[in-house]
């Protein structure tokens, strides 16, 4: 294919987004759909070059696989060395562990997968998981296997066809991605059947016949399609309702920009030298940001805020031109070995690399690397109470729905003790450990969801166990055979503040006495992981530095907001924190936390005592 500078200069685009969203840039937090508008490249890139080949008669599958093989293993190689060998200071043995499966997963192309079946409500944040973005060569490397035998198959049995037959996968493709949009999440972001669509979007774009649009067309497409994807990275999030589908937007923002050619105004301005320059060495910008951005913000080397990220950022910028200039270029250069060498060489580095990973494993991520207490500390990390929080039953966690809430169970009443429901997400869960260890002389329904705050416009909610659950409660329970008390606990945000208000004028309304926990003590990595690294650094003011400011804030407003509304308030700020000094450890080895924010077995107790002796639930008159 004719190589075009606008397409340089999109993938610049793409991949300008995607570092600007990683690190947190204000305004950009779609940022990550840079990923989608590459694969969109791909698909008509790879598209292109095998019917051309096709056409011509000298199209072979070792050929393809070559050409993939230089572009895209060597600097994957020294990246995911390189990440190894940063990890190895800071990271906890099972982190490391986890470090070198990613890696291997990502050697092999199964890296979508991989983190697919590592994924969950409590894996915790990505900063531990510096490989994590190799997810989309996964995707892309599966296509890469998939694609050229499709093409073989369909150049036999239905040449006049194929494009009908791929935009049918195409569609079934979407169909997948929406149903995923909101029940499946985490499988429509990783699988390549919920992803084949965008990819399939610049295959059928190369196998159509070449648009004859006018100018004014060509500039009205063009510009068209830099506004969707410009619109989408500046207006969608990760939060973004129907994602999966969402993602339509920018593809189709790709397509066009790709169809208008690169002789319209929109082309031009991509074909700008310093975009293009981003985008011949976006591979290895894209490969290098994630792992130092993430080691980065673990250990705070450097310090915090804007001016460490973007010294980061610089940092992966120079890494990512030598690694173009040093790796990329020379080894897609086929005079630099044979195919059969190419193939031998590739073999053996694999190898090579994937040795430090099985000598990770083998070693059980070197725990002598951390004293005793940090180890223990290590065997709380990241390990949800289940059982305690009754999941499955009455707290609806990943992969439960509301027909496996058993209201016989979490509902009961008790005509000797006061009834006390729990309502909320994990955040509330997460306190009924304590409370029932604790309050032996009241009786504790629940009724939790993950990520429902279960307020009255849970109703509205997007997720059918969130709708379904608050119903429940709103419309039949709650009005007919209402309990002594409600305890209100969540993940609270500003963006929660109406709803919550509403809820309690809505329950002052039926004279529901009302409990309303604030917002936890949070940090921007998990506790435990926190309280092993200032042990292995000497440094024990490490964890408050790390603890989030928000919740703080957010706790003030909430209390003034449950004072206007006449119900009691408690804070976890004031049950937990005196001054700028938290409680992060209840015992020695013991955190208060499992992971940011939720609350360990012994931490919820130990909030429950002292949520007690203030007297929070005071006895049925």
């Amino acid at each position: 294919m004719q190589h075009r500078a606008d397409i340089d200069g999109l993938r610049g685009l793409a991949v300008l987004a995607v570092v600007a969203c990683h690190a947190g840039v204000p305004g950009l937090a779609g940022g990550f759909l840079g990923v989608d508008v590459f694969f969109v490249i791909s698909g008509y890139l790879i598209a292109g070059v095998i019917a051309e080949r096709q056409a011509a008669g000298d199209f072979s599958l070792a050929g393809f696989w070559e050409r993939r093989i230089r572009r895209i293993l060597p600097a994957l190689l020294v990246v995911a060395l390189a990440t190894m060998a940063l990890a190895w200071g800071p990271l906890l043995p099972r982190d490391l562990e986890s470090v070198a499966r990613s890696a291997l997963a990502a050697l092999f192309s199964v890296s979508n997968l991989w983190f697919w079946r590592d994924s969950g409500y409590f894996t915790g944040s990505d900063t531990l998981r510096p490989l994590l973005h190799t997810w989309s060569l996964g995707v892309e490397e599966q296509f890469y296997l998939a694609f050229p035998l499709f093409m073989l198959a369909a150049a036999r049995l239905f040449p006049d066809r194929r494009r009908l037959v791929l935009a049918l996968i195409a569609a079934a493709s979407l169909a997948t991605a929406a149903w995923c949009a909101t029940s499946h999440v985490e499988a429509g972001f990783y699988l390549p059947v919920t992803r084949a669509w965008e990819l399939l979007a610049g295959v059928l774009l190369a196998l159509a016949p070449p648009l004859r649009l006018a100018p004014p067309a060509r500039h009205a497409a063009g510009l068209a399609g830099l506004a969707l994807i410009l619109g989408s990275v500046a207006l969608l999030s990760g939060e973004t309702p129907w994602l999966g589908v969402a993602t339509l937007a920018p593809c189709l923002g790709a397509a066009l920009l790709i169809a208008s050619g690169q002789q319209g105004i929109a082309g031009r301005m991509l074909a700008w030298p310093p975009l293009v320059g981003i985008g011949l060495i976006s591979y290895s910008l894209y490969l290098w940001h994630w792992p130092l951005l993430t080691l980065q913000r673990l250990t705070a080397l450097g310090g915090h805020g804007g001016v460490a990220t973007a010294g980061v950022i610089a940092l992966a910028l120079v890494l990512a031109v030598l690694t173009w200039r040093l790796v990329e270029r020379p080894c897609r250069d086929r005079r630099f070995l044979t195919r059969r060498q190419l193939f031998a060489a590739a073999a053996v580095c694999v190898g090579l690399t994937a040795a430090p990973a099985l000598v990770i494993l083998a070693a059980d991520g070197f725990p002598h690397r951390f004293d005793a207490r940090a180890l223990a500390l290590e065997k709380r990390l990241g390990k949800p109470p289940y059982g305690p929080y009754r999941s499955g039953t009455c707290f609806l966690s990943s992969g439960y729905d509301s027909d496996d809430f058993r209201p016989d169970l979490c509902l009961a009443r008790d005509p000797g003790r006061p009834d006390w429901l729990l309502i909320g997400d994990s955040h509330a869960a997460h306190l009924l450990p304590g409370l029932m260890a604790v309050n032996a002389d009241i009786n504790i329904l629940q009724a939790n969801a993950t990520g429902c705050r279960l307020t009255r416009g849970s109703r509205g909610s997007n997720r059918a166990a969130c709708r379904d659950l608050a119903s429940l409660l709103y419309e039949r329970v709650l009005p007919t055979t209402p309990p002594d008390g409600l305890i209100l606990a969540a993940r609270w945000g500003e963006d929660s503040l109406p709803d919550l208000a509403a809820t309690l004028d809505w329950a002052r309304a039926r004279g529901l006495r009302v409990v309303l926990i604030g917002p936890a003590v949070r940090y921007d990595e998990a506790l435990p992981r926190l309280l092993a690294l200032s042990r292995r650094l000497d440094d024990p003011g490490l964890p408050a530095r790390r603890r989030l400011k928000g919740p703080r804030d957010l706790d003030r407003r909430m209390a003034e907001l449950a004072r206007s509304k006449g119900v009691a308030y408690v804070s976890l700020f004031e049950t937990l924190c005196r001054g700028e000094a938290c409680v992060t450890e209840v015992s020695p080895g013991v955190p208060l936390s499992f992971d940011e924010a939720h609350l360990t077995p012994e931490g919820s107790r130990l909030v429950a005592s002292r949520l007690r002796a203030s007297g929070a639930f005071p006895p049925r008159p």
